[in-house]
């Protein structure tokens, strides 16, 4: 499978809404956003003309809002980064970096580069790709993250502004964004200009390439500025997480991520752009170049086509491993643990639950049929001969019980040398 698709998938089942025609109708349940590809000719016309996200879904969109009016809009501009900013950022990155969809990235960038590599090494890497500040061009204080998911000011064009919810909220719910800094501002920011598609684009819901006008709030000073996007294009229904995982696999350099995806029946040219020393994303948008062999669109979202075969698919689980111990006192043979904890509202059968070793080795947990109570653990021993936790490095996969990836954790040879201990995730 592409690993821009089973990252979009993972996603799919977190905070990922899922993008429809707006001929379709949608699920309120799990969440949708209608997409308007052909323009009606009126004044207020929106791309995005109805969003569901279920409130189950929208902690990662409240906490990604809170950073909207922390960037100066120019570029030339220089940024004051305040504390209450600064913990705005660590909030995000704290509540996406073991998400389901950053799961599927981390793991891709581990295999691709030979590496194990923690949680904690995990949040530095996002924290460098998209929130640390470089100059460049005589700007002073660039990051990936305004650029892609805020926006900025080049005289008197926008630079950047892919992200699909920050359209939707400028074009309707711009208030919302400002915390009551620009009181008195309507909520409409956004003017359609006309719809740049090709190539039967319009059909697949999952991005759209659009020219647009953006009254853009400068909050230093206290005004709006009018500006213009020739060409701007997003993926639509991703979350924050999701396209920064998207993003993330692709600008990664020892990754060597493809430049071209294959989302729901659609190729996408990935543009990445960096900072001069490689240290931090520049820019990072999709180029939509037509549909695979097979694919016209699809009223359901999309069809990926093809014969490959499917990996697991990582999903968004209230249980998670959050300790293993991996190197015992004495003899490892049946003494070795894996820690759970379920995270959720309602209590969890693990029955048909399965672990897995870095050998894909699996252990079916049939005998923890008990319920794993809401913000419970459960410390479950691993018999002898079942799997094996490597005290030279490893992983350990969580599977529920239709055999999806509930949760993978990983650790070091370093990590495992002490007897005893037990490692937390």
């Amino acid at each position: 499978m592409d690993i821009y698709q089973e990252i979009w998938n993972a996603d799919q089942t977190g905070s990922g809404i899922k993008p429809i025609l707006d001929s379709q109708d949608g699920d309120p349940e799990t969440g949708y956003v209608k997409v308007a590809a052909v323009a009606t000719g009126e004044s207020d016309f929106k791309v995005l003309p109805e969003v569901r996200i279920p409130e189950s879904k929208m902690r990662t969109y409240n906490l990604v809002r809170e950073l909207f009016d922390n960037y100066a809009l120019a570029e030339k501009d220089p940024e004051v980064e305040t504390p209450q900013e600064r913990e705005e950022v660590h909030n995000l990155l704290s509540a996406i970096v073991d998400s389901a969809p950053m799961q599927v990235a981390r793991r891709y960038v581990e295999e691709s580069t030979n590496t194990v590599i923690s949680i904690e090494r995990w949040y530095a890497t996002l924290l460098e790709l998209w929130f640390r500040r470089f100059s460049q061009g005589g700007d002073p204080a660039l990051s990936g993250f305004e650029h892609v998911f805020v926006g900025e000011q080049e005289k008197s064009n926008i630079q950047g502004y892919h992200f699909w919810y920050k359209y939707y909220l400028d074009d309707g719910l711009a208030s919302t964004i400002d915390r009551n800094r620009l009181p008195g501002f309507k909520d409409d920011r956004i003017i359609y200009l006309r719809g740049k598609y090709g190539n039967g684009q319009e059909n697949f819901p999952d991005s759209v390439t659009i020219s647009f006008k953006w009254d853009a709030p400068d909050y230093d000073r206290g005004a709006i500025r009018p500006l213009t996007k020739p060409t701007g294009g997003f993926f639509v229904g991703c979350s924050v997480e999701g396209l920064m995982a998207i993003g993330t696999a692709r600008a990664h350099l020892g990754a060597r991520a493809p430049k071209e995806a294959v989302i729901n029946g659609a190729r996408y040219d990935l543009k990445v752009f960096r900072s001069e020393n490689n240290q931090n994303i520049r820019t990072f948008y999709p180029i939509y170049l037509g549909a695979t062999a097979g694919a016209t669109g699809s009223p359901s979202g999309g069809t990926t086509g093809g014969s490959e075969e499917q990996q697991p698919t990582t999903v968004d689980s209230p249980v998670r491993i959050i300790a293993a111990l991996v190197n015992p006192l004495g003899e490892d043979p049946g003494k070795e643990t894996v820690t759970l904890i379920n995270t959720g509202a309602v209590g969890v059968s693990l029955e048909g639950w399965a672990l897995l070793d870095a050998m894909n080795k699996r252990y079916v947990l049939s005998d923890q049929s008990n319920i794993v109570p809401p913000s419970a653990t459960s410390t479950i021993t691993l018999p002898k001969n079942s799997i094996q936790l490597s005290n030279k490095g490893g992983e350990i996969r969580l599977l529920n019980r239709d055999g999806q990836v509930a949760h993978r954790v990983s650790y070091t040879k370093a990590q495992a040398q002490e007897q005893g201990r037990t490692l937390t995730f």
